[in-house]
């Protein structure tokens, strides 16, 4: 702290009022002016010490003594007390001087820097860096390139001088240090003298190098130095010989030979005796004694002859050279041979000129075998090169045989060496889905067919198809990859244009046998056209479509509705019951099963020897998760084709198509560890682009996807499903309980006072049945519905629709008459992460949720009690509208799905009507279609349709 003081006190003296406001400033804000460094030593060779001075504007003289203390005394000062008046890198600057051997000036702000290396190299950075000046120029200093010494080369022939012209310019270097450098107009160039220090001050010339040195040794260095040399060596003059080579090449036997004749001043050798010869490479002799003129045999030309001869791979026999390895063959005439010196003497025989060495690009060629088999097709590759042709087995073979095993082939005395061309790379693609048989040949899924005749075109391979994949060829050069096939009589005036193309695709896949998913936008009638493909084909066998449980009716309902002479049977119910239509599955065309069932009996119906002519997935992303025991049984499940329809092939993941592919197509997208590999791992982990166009090109022709947008002109403005649902054992208990109960209590009331006089009566025990349809929570006071999840088939089923709607990117309006069974469905988006706007009659602020759900893109579903949102809301963003509870006034339905389907409504609307199966509601359905024209009449304009609906119509609806 006392030292802390006395700075202040110090500097309080010297300071002024605005030092006093810098000092209050953060001092990453304060600007220091740098310091100016002055040199004196580096132009005076005398001088043991480079002098350095310091000054800086803004500092005062005591402040710069401080700063020169604390180079030499630095331990005694605190580090802050120089740092807070320096620059960042003034003051590096300054803690690399106190490394360096300093001393005291007798001159104010100066310091003496001993010169040796480390303070000759710290001030060439410190002139880099820094504003640096020469005393002794005045100007500031630069750092140039580095030079090499200029040197005069004087003596004779046996004996010379080398000696630093020293009239270039000014040498200096510290003393006692090898350390040199020149200043010329204030830069400082270094000077590097490391390779002439230690040179004698005279060099004697041996006898026998004189000629080396005058010739090679001298312009080398004159090359590379500056140096001058002496006129008396520019008297000399050489005249230069090489050998005569001439080489003799021959093939025979797939061999190449070589003889070579090297004539040396007369004299003939071979190449051979060359090998076992010890000669000088380069030999000078003097014409005679004192003469200026020398004689040079350049004999490097055999020595080059005979590394070529060794690099090529060529082996020493007693008259000549040969070479074996095909590799190397190729190697020397490709590239040695073309490269020989010109000043060479080259002759060839016929047959060595017949040597030809070609790269061709291999083209394969497909042959596709003729078979009856309808799950796999073979096929062959061939190669036409120099007019053989050679299966793929072949040339492999060909080409393993190769010492090394690089790609060519040796065909008599041509070389063809193989590159591999776009159709090549076509191909490694297409044989990494074929199994290889022994003969060389190839087989393949008919699965592949499709991704095969893809490829094939895209790399212009050429391809001799056979009867199917000629008539594949055909069927697509038509103009699309369907033709039109008869409709069944039945659907011919109710399939829309989008309708009969997506059969007519169905129609296609089967032909070929492959499988596909149909993955319309929900409401597009993906069961209609499923259904068309069935009828069309006459199978021989039944066919088997697996849904979730809540949609079993509703499949069965479109067969009735569209072809009811097809038998079909509902495979649903207890274990014993379904026990019981074990043995009569194979009399009906057509099962129909859910999920869970099959989870649990494909055991039994594969022990029963049940094989199908169709087995077909609806809501086919059920099975997404390939681990799952859904996912697993149905794969297990046997069948001739397969079909899956989805509106959401893919939701998060492409293992999930995968899983769908797993069951249509096993092994088209390879097994799972393969396809990580191959595809999800790239594409997830590595966005990978190329694999992902790939994976699309392998999946695209399998999937037919219309979403509403595409076929909006064919749909009508609104299109009405009515999905049936099972009830859960709890509800159907409870449900038999009430209904008993009823019956008694309106016979009774009947009886006693009258049919007209117990219309309320009647009203009152049809509301607590279709309470009890919607969900057994509404009637049973004890019921805790959250706890029972499985506790409505109507909640499951309005589950599935939210799910697949919100999956699409729909929105969906939900009515129900009852306030509790919207909080209860309130509660299960909630669970399961649904957006949504709620509206009842307690409902304060109805049109900011209106405003909310319509311009708010995140909410995806509005919960409206049909009281409340019957009338007065405008509700056009939704395009998907469910009732939950319908009932049989067609009017109050109508205002209430009129919120969506309105003026401004720029989408289709697709209705939804919730019916349980088996109860009031399905009987009240069935009554409103025979009583049609009733219910349009006057229903539709009577407040109470109650009054139109008579005794004997409700001892129907009740079974009374």
């Amino acid at each position: 702290m006392e030292d802390l003081k006395r700075f202040k006190n110090k500097s309080g003296q010297n300071t002024n009022y605005q030092k006093l406001v810098e000092l209050s400033r953060p001092r990453e804000l304060i600007e220091k002016e740098v310091l100016h460094y002055y040199i004196s030593g580096l132009m005076n060779e005398h001088l043991v010490n480079f002098k350095i001075s310091i000054e800086c504007n803004s500092l005062s003289d005591q402040e710069i003594e401080r700063i020169i203390s604390y180079i030499h005394h630095g331990i005694t000062f605190r580090t802050y007390q120089v740092s807070s008046l320096l620059s960042r890198g003034d003051y590096l600057n300054v803690k690399s001087f106190r490394k360096l051997e300093t001393s005291q000036s007798r001159t104010a702000g100066s310091f003496l820097l001993v010169k040796d290396n480390d303070a000759y190299n710290f001030l060439l950075e410190l002139i880099t860096d820094s504003p640096v000046y020469l005393v002794e120029t005045g100007q500031r200093a630069r750092v140039g390139e580095k030079l090499k010494p200029a040197l005069f080369l004087s003596g004779t022939e046996d004996l010379i001088n080398i000696n630093i012209k020293e009239d270039e310019y000014q040498l200096y270097r510290a003393p006692y240090h090898e350390v040199y450098w020149t200043v010329i107009d204030s830069i400082v160039h270094p000077i590097n003298m490391l390779e002439f220090n230690s040179l004698p001050d005279e060099i004697r010339i041996p006898g026998d190098k004189k000629g080396e040195f005058i010739f090679e040794v001298l312009p080398a260095l004159e090359k590379k130095y500056d140096l001058e040399i002496d006129n008396y060596f520019r008297k000399y003059e050489l005249h230069s010989e090489e050998p005569v080579i001439t080489l003799y090449f021959d093939y025979i036997q797939g061999n190449i030979l070589c003889n070579a004749d090297i004539e040396i001043k007369g004299e003939h050798i071979s190449g051979i005796e060359a090998l076992s010869r010890d000669f000088d490479l380069r030999e000078y002799t003097r014409s005679s004694k004192g003469s200026n003129l020398w004689y040079l045999q350049d004999n490097r030309a055999v020595k080059d002859l005979l590394n070529l001869m060794h690099d090529y791979g060529f082996h020493v026999r007693p008259e000549e050279f040969i070479l074996r390895n095909k590799e190397d063959i190729i190697d020397f005439i490709t590239d040695g041979f073309i490269h020989l010196p010109e000043e060479w003497q080259l002759v060839t025989t016929d047959s060595f000129d017949e040597l030809e060495i070609r790269t061709v690009q291999l083209e394969p060629i497909i042959e596709l075998k003729e078979g009856d088999g309808i799950d796999w097709f073979e096929f062959e590759v061939y190669y036409n090169l120099g007019g053989k042709t050679f299966t793929s087995s072949e040339l492999k073979k060909m080409i393993s045989q190769n010492q090394h095993g690089e790609s060519y082939i040796n065909i008599d005395r041509r070389y063809f060496i193989l590159q591999e061309s776009q159709q090549e790379e076509g191909l490694t693609k297409l044989l990494d889905t074929a199994e290889e048989g022994y003969e060389g040949d190839y087989r393949s899924s008919f699965y592949n067919l499709l991704y095969y005749k893809n490829l094939i075109e895209e790399a212009g391979i050429r391809c001799r198809g056979n009867r199917v994949y000629n008539s594949l060829q055909e069927d697509i050069t038509a103009g699309s990859l369907v033709k039109e096939v008869s409709i069944p009589q039945r659907v011919q005036d109710v399939l829309r244009n989008y309708q009969r193309q997506g059969y007519y695709w169905l129609r296609f896949l089967n032909k070929y046998h492959l499988g596909g998913i149909l993955a319309d936008d929900m409401g597009l009638g993906k069961t209609i056209q499923t259904l068309t493909l069935l009828v069309s084909l006459e199978l021989n066998k039944p066919a088997l479509v697996i849904c979730p449980r809540t949609l079993i009716y509703n499949w069965a309902e479109e067969v009735d509705k569209f072809f009811p002479d097809l038998k079909y049977l509902v495979y649903y119910g207890t274990p014993e019951e379904r026990n019981e239509m074990l043995d009569d599955l194979q009399e009906y065309e057509l099962l129909i099963t859910s999920y869970s069932i099959i989870s649990r009996d494909y055991e039994k119906l594969n022990d029963n020897g049940l094989e199908f002519a169709y087995c077909i997935l609806d809501e086919a992303h059920h099975i997404k998760n390939h681990r799952t025991k859904r996912a697993q049984g149905v794969k297990k499940i046997k069948a001739e084709r397969k079909l899956a329809l989805t509106g959401t092939p893919l939701e998060n993941s492409i293992d999930e198509l995968w899983s769908i592919f797993d069951f249509l197509m096993p092994a088209y997208l390879y097994r799972y560890s393969r396809f990580k590999k191959e595809y999800l791992n790239p594409i997830t982990k590595g966005n990978d682009q190329e694999k992902l166009q790939e994976f699309k090109k392998r999946v695209a022709p399998f999937i037919l996807r219309r979403n509403k947008d595409e076929v909006l002109t064919e749909l009508p403005e609104k299109t009405i499903n009515i999905q049936y649902v099972e009830m859960t054992k709890l509800q159907e208990d409870t449900y038999q309980l009430i209904l008993d109960q009823l019956k008694g209590e309106l016979l009774a009331s009947v009886q006693e006072k009258g049919f007209d006089r117990s219309r309320i009566n009647i009203l009152a025990a049809l509301t607590r049945l279709r309470q009890v349809c919607n969900h057994p929570s509404l009637v049973l006071n004890n019921f805790e519905h959250s706890a029972h999840k499985e506790g409505s088939g109507k909640l499951a089923a309005l589950s599935e629709i939210v799910q697949e709607a919100v999956d699409g990117g729909h929105k969906i309006i939900v009515f129900s008459q009852f306030v509790r069974m919207l909080k209860i469905i309130r509660e299960d988006f909630e669970k399961r992460g649904v957006s949504f706007e709620y509206l009842d009659g307690s409902t304060r602020d109805r049109m900011s949720r209106v405003k909310s759900f319509n311009q708010d893109d995140r909410i995806k579903a509005f919960l409206i009690s049909l009281k409340a949102g019957g009338i007065g809301l405008n509700l056009t963003a939704a395009d998907i509208v469910i009732h939950v509870d319908p009932w049989w006034n067609p009017m109050v339905e109508r205002q209430a799905t009129d919120r969506a389907h309105r003026l401004g409504q720029e989408n289709r609307v697709m209705v939804y009507k919730l019916i349980t199966k088996g109860t009031v509601e399905e009987k009240m359905i069935k009554l409103q279609r025979r009583k049609e024209d009733l219910f349009n009449n006057i229903v539709e304009d009577n407040v109470n349709p109650l009054k139109q609906i008579t005794w004997e119509d409700i001892q129907e609806l009740l079974d009374i």
